[in-house]
């Protein structure tokens, strides 16, 4: 299935590529913007996008436009996001327009390779919030229909790159696309940075027009407040139930893949989210450079030099110090476990939540549901 998605959005995008490109006027435009999103809890989260767009070769200037959103996870597959924008447009008289636009998003993803296809369906309308009452009752409302397919890939652990086609109806009868390749870059776990190449094109019409686009955004991602308001236990070493220092060793070796066993996980664990990392080896070993992710193309947590001695574990609650800062799907989700060398890993599918109980490996290698017991590793059947 996974490869049948990829050769199916490989075709559409060459599909896409090939057409021909139909058009009287050739525009270069160049937009500069910034966003700030952040995690109220596992499903409902808001973001904030500012951006500055100069166009018809840098002599047209749109300001201070600015999109706020409010976005729900309906599943693990798809969200709905409501969204408002304030603009400003340049006039030809001079001065500025003030414009106003709803959108309404339905957007999903699907894993598929060692990335993402992603869809979006999204209907749009603008409108000049000076009009009268009389005219806003009189006017034709004509929204616009956006239905947008790409597909992203992890190029590395902190840089990803997408490729994407999006194609436009107005109301008024036109067509258009937009062709994107981007690529972007976590600068750290709260701020990156991102690059695009954008073609616009009409279809359909009598004085068509094309346009290049590079777009240039820095977007933050705030700790959500289910963290901020929640104070998690630190990250602790557990041995026969008990927790124990990690020492300090001047040469330890790096645990190995097969040394390893996630022994228990928690999406809807108390006071957070946890995981459990069994070391079941007959020697201690540095759990340094280790990462957990919720995906390949997700740069997740990374472990600091922690001593895991054997048949011990390291528990860790989500937002705790020195443990990971992401919340672990109620409805189900795959967790990675990479090693410093990005290659080893191991995978785990982890089941929808329910309360007061718990999933991870036993021994045999099964995974299975169980009572909640964090810090004491058992032989569980």
């Amino acid at each position: 299935m996974r490869n049948f998605l990829i050769i199916a959005i490989c075709s559409v995008l060459a599909w896409v590529a090939s057409q021909p490109l139909h058009a009287q006027y050739t525009d270069t435009e160049f937009w500069l913007g910034s966003g700030v999103s952040q995690s109220i809890n596992k499903d409902l989260s808001w973001s904030l996008q500012w951006e500055n767009r100069w166009t018809q070769g840098m002599r047209w200037h749109d300001q201070g436009l600015v999109d706020a959103a409010l976005e729900y996870d309906l599943n693990k597959h798809w969200s709905l996001n409501a969204q408002w924008r304030f603009s400003e447009r340049q006039l030809a008289e001079g001065g500025y327009a003030t414009r106003r636009r709803g959108a309404l998003r339905l957007l999903g993803d699907w894993k598929a390779g060692g990335g993402k296809v992603k869809g979006r369906l999204m209907w749009t309308e603008s409108w000049n919030p000076l009009l009268g009452w009389e005219d806003i009752q009189t006017r034709t409302w004509e929204p616009t229909t956006r239905m947008r397919l790409g597909y992203v890939h992890a190029l590395a652990s902190q840089t990803r790159a997408e490729v994407s086609w999006e194609l436009f109806y107005r109301g008024d009868g036109q067509w258009s696309e937009r062709r994107q390749a981007s690529a972007s870059w976590d600068v750290s776990k709260y701020w990156a940075v991102g690059a695009s190449y954008m073609f616009g094109n009409t279809w359909k019409d009598d004085d068509p027009w094309r346009a290049h686009v590079l777009r240039i955004k820095t977007t933050w991602t705030l700790p959500s407040v289910r963290k901020i308001r929640r104070t998690s236990p630190p990250a602790r070493i557990y041995k026969d139930g008990n927790a124990v220092g990690s020492r300090k060793m001047s040469a330890c070796p790096p645990c190995k893949v097969n040394q390893l066993r996630l022994t228990e996980v928690n999406g809807k664990g108390e006071p957070a989210d946890f995981i459990e990392l069994f070391n079941e080896g007959d020697a201690p070993c540095d759990l340094k450079g280790w990462r957990i992710t919720e995906a390949l193309d997700r740069s997740g947590w990374t472990f600091p030099s922690v001593v895991l001695p054997a048949s011990a574990c390291w528990l860790g609650f989500e937002g705790g110090r020195n443990s990971f800062d992401f919340g672990i799907s109620a409805d189900g989700e795959t967790l990675f476990l990479i090693g410093p060398n990005g290659v080893n890993f191991q995978k785990h599918l982890v089941l929808e939540s329910t309360e007061y109980r718990s999933q991870g490996v036993d021994k045999s290698g099964v995974w299975n549901i169980f009572e909640p017991s964090p810090g004491l590793v058992e032989y569980r059947k």
